[in-house]
């Protein structure tokens, strides 16, 4: 009963103002502003970044044809990858091999789809995937002369999205290299995006865990009574160097519930902490304490902040390649769709209708028996829950 009380109250709440946002906008007759309103769906279109895509565009035409040129070419390596790796996933998961990971969806709804702790990370993450998605569709459509006619962001329902809107009368009377680069653009830019974050965080963090940081407390735990502050990050446990959490987890299955440990922060100090019996396994000892892989900065930055840090380059990192390459699906309406008819039409398939009928089926196949598996054998298809 508690649990579908807390999914109801995000839920009431979610919904609420999501009407109170749909009434607002009735009232002052948003569409005047260039918001579509709608009780499913929210809509901000303009035409105010066209001008500024353009000469982005122009400034460094060449330099532009050269990377859209090779996202072109790669598009359909991504397309590839996207199939093998849904194909590959979902063997994992029918054998259930120990390697096999849940198929997720990313769906930023705090305290009903993901946690409020993650919100941030998951809204940075998307707005780090969404702006030069879209701007690079808008670049390289004016590489060669077809126009913009708007840009904006939307909500349908519960999924957050943007677009650039180009003339797609124009674009279809193009070459299909141009079509090419169009289509493939906003993937190949965000697979950039993903390998230009993974540097930036390789070079800001050490590349192995030195420790075990404590991000939060059990209210009356053995680690709250022992003065283990939040944030402390422990190096040793009884002596035992502690490195990560399967580290620190080998070393407590050998401890009973009710022992004394001796626990070394990095900081030098010592907690003796007398541990308590896990309530879910009578015979496991627990510190009281929620853990996370420590990975030391190279920045001069406290334990907190590193955290934070590491936290948005890994959600980053995670959502920038696995959208980038799902994005390349042959799956209406994902550019991959788009992307495979344009390949349809240089290999002179005259008709290309059930070829991406039959692309499509196979690939939203594979996407739902993966999301279907996930939820059987991990209890959730929803990232960061």
């Amino acid at each position: 009963m508690a649990s579908i009380i807390e999914t109801l109250i995000p839920l009431g709440i979610y919904l609420a103002i999501w009407a109170a946002i749909f009434l607002i906008g009735m009232l002052i007759k948003a569409d005047r502003f260039g918001v579509i309103l709608k009780p499913y769906y929210f809509m901000l279109k303009t035409a105010a970044f066209n001008s500024w895509m353009e000469r982005l565009g122009t400034k460094w035409r060449r330099g532009w044809l050269v990377f859209f040129d090779v996202g072109a070419a790669i598009g359909i390596g991504l397309s590839a990858l996207a199939l093998y790796a849904f194909i590959r996933g979902l063997i994992a998961l029918f054998i259930r091999s120990p390697q096999a990971t849940p198929t997720a969806l990313i769906i930023p709804l705090p305290g009903l789809t993901i946690s409020w702790e993650i919100f941030p990370y998951i809204i940075l993450a998307i707005a780090v995937l969404l702006i030069p998605h879209e701007v690079a569709h808008g670049i390289a459509s004016v590489l060669d002369r077809v126009p913009i006619k708007s840009s904006g962001v939307f909500v349908a329902v519960f999924l957050p999205g943007g677009f650039v809107e180009i003339d797609e009368e124009d674009l279809a009377k193009k070459p299909n290299r141009t079509k090419l680069r169009v289509f493939a653009a906003g993937s190949f830019t965000n697979v950039v995006s993903w390998f230009l974050v993974f540097l930036i965080a390789s070079s800001i963090f050490l590349p192995s865990p030195s420790g075990v940081l404590v991000t939060s407390l059990v209210d009356g735990g053995g680690a709250q009574q022992a003065g283990v502050p939040q944030w402390s990050v422990i190096t040793a446990v009884n002596g035992n160097p502690v490195s990560s959490v399967t580290d620190l987890s080998g070393i407590m299955s050998r401890v009973s519930p009710g022992q004394t440990v001796d626990v070394r922060l990095s900081n030098g100090l010592d907690r003796v902490v007398v541990t308590k019996m896990d309530t879910l396994n009578q015979s496991r000892a627990i510190l009281g304490i929620i853990t996370a892989n420590y990975f030391a900065s190279r920045l001069p930055v406290s334990p907190i902040t590193g955290f934070q840090m590491f936290s948005a380059f890994n959600w980053m990192i995670l959502i920038l390649f696995n959208v980038a390459i799902v994005n390349m699906l042959p799956l209406f309406p994902f550019d991959g769709d788009r992307y495979f008819t344009t390949i349809l039409n240089m290999l002179g398939v005259k008709n290309t209708k059930w070829p991406r009928i039959i692309a499509s089926v196979i690939s939203l196949g594979l996407l739902l028996m993966s999301l279907v598996l996930s939820f059987l054998l991990f209890g959730t298809i929803f990232l960061g829950r």
